[in-house]
C-alpha cells in the first residue's frame, strides 16, 4: 500500500508539471525598470533556436503586466524582427480597458496581466539569430505603470 501511494504522488506531481506547459516553446518576461518604460528603450527577447523548430507554424502573443496607475486605455507597441532575411517593423495597438472603463486581463488588487494576440502562422527560421525588439510608440516620454513585458511563442 504503501509503495501505491509514492507512486500516485509521483504520477500526480508529474501531470500537474505537464499540465503547466501550455505548449510554449518561448516564454519569457522583461522588467520594466521603476515600472516607467523610457520612450526608445528596448525589450529584447533573444530567441533559442533550440527549442524550436523551423518547419512549424508557431503563434504569438504580448504579455502585459501593468498597474492601476497606468493612465491609458490601450498601449502602442512597436516590433522588430527579421523574417525571410528580412527585418519586419510592425505596430501594434493593445487595448488594455474595455469601453465601461474596466481593466482588461486577470489579476486582483494593483496588479493586472494581459495576454495579447499578437501572431499567428509565424514561422521562425532557426538559422537566423532571432531577435525581437519592442518598444512602446505612446506620446509620453515616461510611460508609468508598464510592469513587465513579455513574449510567448506557442
Amino acid at each position: 500500500m504503501k509503495r501505491f501511494i509514492q507512486h500516485f504522488i509521483v504520477i500526480v506531481i508529474l501531470c500537474c508539471m505537464a499540465s503547466c506547459n501550455g505548449g510554449e516553446v518561448y516564454y519569457k518576461f522583461k522588467p520594466i525598470p521603476n515600472h516607467q518604460w523610457v520612450r526608445g528603450q528596448e525589450i529584447i527577447f533573444l530567441l533559442d533556436s533550440a527549442s524550436i523548430s523551423s518547419n512549424v507554424n508557431y503563434n504569438v502573443s504580448i504579455e502585459i503586466t501593468h498597474n492601476i496607475g497606468y493612465q491609458y486605455k490601450n498601449l502602442f507597441l512597436l516590433f522588430d524582427y527579421t523574417q525571410d532575411s528580412t527585418v519586419v517593423h510592425d505596430t501594434v495597438q493593445c487595448l488594455l480597458v474595455d469601453n465601461h472603463g474596466r481593466w482588461i486581463g486577470n489579476g486582483n488588487g494593483a496588479t493586472r496581466q494581459l495576454s495579447v494576440p499578437y501572431k499567428a502562422n509565424f514561422r521562425i527560421d532557426t538559422a537566423l539569430h532571432n531577435k525581437i525588439s519592442i518598444r512602446h510608440a505612446m506620446q509620453r516620454q515616461n510611460l508609468k505603470g508598464i510592469e513587465k513585458i513579455g513574449l510567448k511563442i506557442y
